[in-house]
């Protein structure tokens, strides 16, 4: 997006004024930007006679605050000279005193257009009548992106000032461009708000000054942040307390009636690590077939195309373990669970289910009246339904992926169509459904008569074959014939998996022409563990055992629950908590560093530690230890210290050579030091990179301003060794006379006086002149 020229921004200028929309605050995302503009404009003069005059004067007032030669520094003319104008400019590269003249000459309304940065919109409660933009995008650390809605709203919002505007102005600039896109401009305007996100972040300050007290731990103070707030208050919510304390009971209970019954488990002693292994082949063939299903088509490469032969387990809901089944209707991916099945989908989620002709355990006795409604309405050839053929009953039921035991090599030509009937709509309006799958499902007929009070409805035309009763006897004959074909299917897969000979199918073989993408290693990797899995099943006495069905439910019932108390203990615990890891990691180094002991008390070296607030604490308290800044000059260290602070990106991070060299060495061992604790915070497990921590910890940009500054050079002449701009050297400065006295307190702790004495000195050196001139507001 251009940025308009010289001719551009002084026609607009004259336009806000010729429109009366002055004060307004022009927002440019770059300090340089807006010094730039402001520059172009030094022909136009926006105050009148009485306003320049009354300008002029606060303006020497403040500058008689300053010294002779810091009253003559470039940016403190050119500032002074444009407020005149009617024209300011305000953004971090300002010294402090400059902008709170800015601010204040704002305010009194005697700058008519003001260049500012973002920063200018937070907190400072400065209203104006227009608001432009001079781009709607900005760069957030990392990449240039369109302003979000919130950061749009907190910068036009300043446009409009109560009790004076009706209306505030903004303006979007587009000079030589073409208008945002008209989507990008609605999502700006009207847009969700940004999430708000926690930033709570701990430190090794933080975990110290925390072991040190007995009041509160770290786990608790991580409870109470922002980012556990939702987690915690769903637990409170949720009664997860509670829920806990009745499944602790609940799983006591059902392990006392375990043990009870360990008597009747005589030949199913190894049931616990049957169900073990069963739970991980089912797992693992859960995954595989989804992969399959979902990367291969709705039979997912032929593994489970109708007439395939396939061992289930549904021990709770239906009561079998490991018994053949054959596909008859292919998967189907469902949100839910087919109305006609007993199981419903809690999630919501994306599920493969196929329907199934499973042979029920020849322990199985058909009740008269189930509990089961759907199951007890069946029809003939619908899902749920229960019927019997080769004296053994078999079930017609719809199979998640996830109860699929094995998948055979066995496959067998059926007529899915006469074998299953899809009772969707007939079971929906058993169910009360009908109404949402078709409106018209209890309509009458068109003319009021009803089909049933035809006297021709079982007449056919002549010349047309219809299915009589004849025909539907022979219909019934074929589909019984049909059942007695697959149950005789089942029946032999039923002897071979007693024999162990059950043909395993290669599911590899299902990817053939398929994208083979980087999940096809774990594919591969995963089929060839079926095997084995299947030979350790089938090798359990268990797995012959004729009770199985009632024993791997008892024990699915113990293990299920257990499995939902270990939940809740976690969900509960300090293990949960998203930043506990971080926490475990970061005490271990301390440990190592020698800042704790093993029982968590803080030793000498974190007593250091939790004196430094200022920057990162582990550098200082190493340098301190190894004795770094001990045969240093204070204006050596300070300007050492200042490495620190300096967090602005500057082409002068080079060291110069008019530098001392101990200076200079003591720089080459912060680096070394900031090395060496990168690497040991990646070794404990932290994503640290050692040299991306040492950059963006140590940055030696003002050390040669600094030193120079100490030493009692004039604030002009230290301006001229660095292209930074002027505020974020007195930002620097400011924040170092605090990281000097907390160094003189490492000190003291340590029982070091001479760097004691030392750290004084160099904060008094540092302390005068503008970098700690008086501020406006106080004074």
């Amino acid at each position: 997006q251009q940025q308009g020229n010289k001719g551009n921004w002084q026609s607009l200028v004259k336009f806000l004024d010729r429109e009366g929309l002055t004060p307004t605050v022009i927002f440019s995302f770059s300090k340089k930007k807006c010094e730039e503009i402001a520059n172009m404009l030094r022909t136009l003069d926006l105050n009148t006679a009485t306003e320049r005059n009354a300008a002029h004067m606060f303006a020497v007032q403040t500058m008689s605050r300053l010294s002779p030669n810091d009253s003559i520094l470039p940016q403190v003319l050119q500032t002074c000279e444009m407020v005149k104008r009617g024209i300011g400019v305000h953004h971090g590269g300002l010294l402090p005193i400059l902008k709170e003249m800015v601010e204040i000459l704002f305010s009194r309304n005697l700058i008519k257009v003001l260049f500012a940065t973002e920063t200018f919109a937070m907190g400072v409660n400065m209203p104006a009548r227009a608001v432009v933009f001079n781009s709607i995008r900005k760069h957030d650390g990392i990449q240039f992106r369109v302003l979000q809605p919130g950061e749009y709203t907190q910068m036009a919002g300043r446009a409009g000032r109560r009790g004076l505007d009706k209306v505030g102005t903004v303006i979007l600039c587009c000079f030589g461009d073409e208008p945002p896109p008209q989507l990008t401009l609605r999502n700006m305007l009207t847009g969700s708000s940004t999430k708000l996100e926690s930033q709570f972040r701990l430190t090794y300050n933080m975990i110290l000054n925390l072991l040190r007290v007995e009041d509160m731990s770290v786990e608790s103070m991580i409870k109470r942040s922002f980012s556990e707030f939702t987690t915690q208050r769903q637990l409170t919510l949720n009664d997860y307390p509670k829920l806990l304390s009745r499944g602790i009971k609940g799983l006591a209970k059902l392990e006392k009636e375990y043990e009870q019954e360990a008597d009747s488990r005589i030949g199913a002693e190894d049931i616990g690590d049957y169900y073990a292994t069963s739970v991980e082949l089912l797992s693992l063939n859960k995954s595989i077939l989804s992969f399959l299903l979902s990367s291969a088509g709705g039979t997912g490469g032929g593994a489970l195309v109708p007439g395939r032969i396939l061992l289930v387990t549904s021990a709770r809901k239906h009561a079998y373990v490991a018994t053949p089944a054959i596909v008859v209707k292919a998967p189907a991916s469902t949100t839910s669970s087919h109305p006609g099945s007993t199981e419903a989908s809690s999630s919501g989620g994306m599920k493969h289910t196929a329907v199934c002709i499973v042979l029920l355990p020849e322990s199985y006795v058909l009740e008269g009246d189930g509990d089961d409604t759907i199951t007890a309405n069946a029809k003939p050839g619908t899902l749920n339904y229960v019927g019997s053929s080769k004296q053994r009953h078999y079930a017609i039921h719809e199979v998640d992926v996830g109860e699929i035991v094995l998948v055979s090599s066995a496959k067998h030509k059926v007529d899915s169509k006469a074998l299953f009937k899809d009772s969707a709509p007939l079971l929906g309006k058993g169910l009360g459904i009908g109404s949402a799958r078709d409106p018209f499902a209890r309509a009458n007929p068109v003319g009021g008569r009803r089909m049933d009070n035809d006297p021709f409805a079982g007449m056919m035309a002549r010349g047309k074959k219809g299915k009589g009763p004849g025909a539907r006897s022979a219909d019934e004959s074929s589909q019984q014939s049909q059942l007695d074909q697959v149950l005789s299917y089942l029946i032999d897969a039923e002897i071979l998996q007693a024999k162990s000979r059950l043909g395993i199918m290669d599911l590899t073989e299902c990817t053939k022409g398929t994208h083979q993408g980087s999940d096809m290693f774990e594919f591969r990797s995963a089929c060839n563990r079926i095997d084995g899995l299947m030979s350790n099943l089938r090798s359990f006495r268990s797995h012959q055992h004729p009770s199985i069905e009632r024993h791997y439910a008892a024990i699915e019932r113990k293990e299920t629950l257990k499995a939902t108390v270990d939940t809740l203990r976690h969900l509960l615990s300090n293990e949960s908590l998203a930043l506990f890891p971080d926490f475990l990691q970061r005490k271990a180094l301390l440990q190592t560093l020698g800042y704790v002991d093993s029982n968590d008390a803080v030793q000498v070296k974190g007593r250091v530690a939790c004196e430094v607030n200022t920057c990162e604490e582990l550098i200082v308290t190493e340098m301190i230890f190894e004795g770094v800044l001990n045969e240093l000059e204070p204006a050596e260290i300070v300007a050492a210290l200042s490495a620190l602070i300096f967090q602005e990106k500057s082409n002068d991070s080079e060291l110069d050579s008019e530098l001392p060299d101990s200076l200079v060495l003591c720089c080459q061992k912060m680096r070394t030091i900031a090395m060496n604790l990168g690497s040991m915070q990646r070794d404990h497990g932290l994503a640290i990179d050692p040299k991306e921590y040492c950059d963006n910890s140590l940055k030696f940009g003002l050390v040669h301003v600094v030193y120079e500054w100490a030493l009692g050079v004039a604030f002009s002449s230290i301006c001229e060794l660095t292209l930074v701009q002027e505020g974020s050297i007195v930002r620097c400065i400011t924040r170092l006379d605090e990281l000097c006295r907390e160094v003189r307190n490492c000190a003291r702790v340590v029982g070091n006086p001479t760097l004691y004495r030392k750290a004084e000195i160099a904060s008094v050196a540092i302390k005068r002149d503008i970098v700690f001139a008086s501020s406006l507001y106080i004074s």
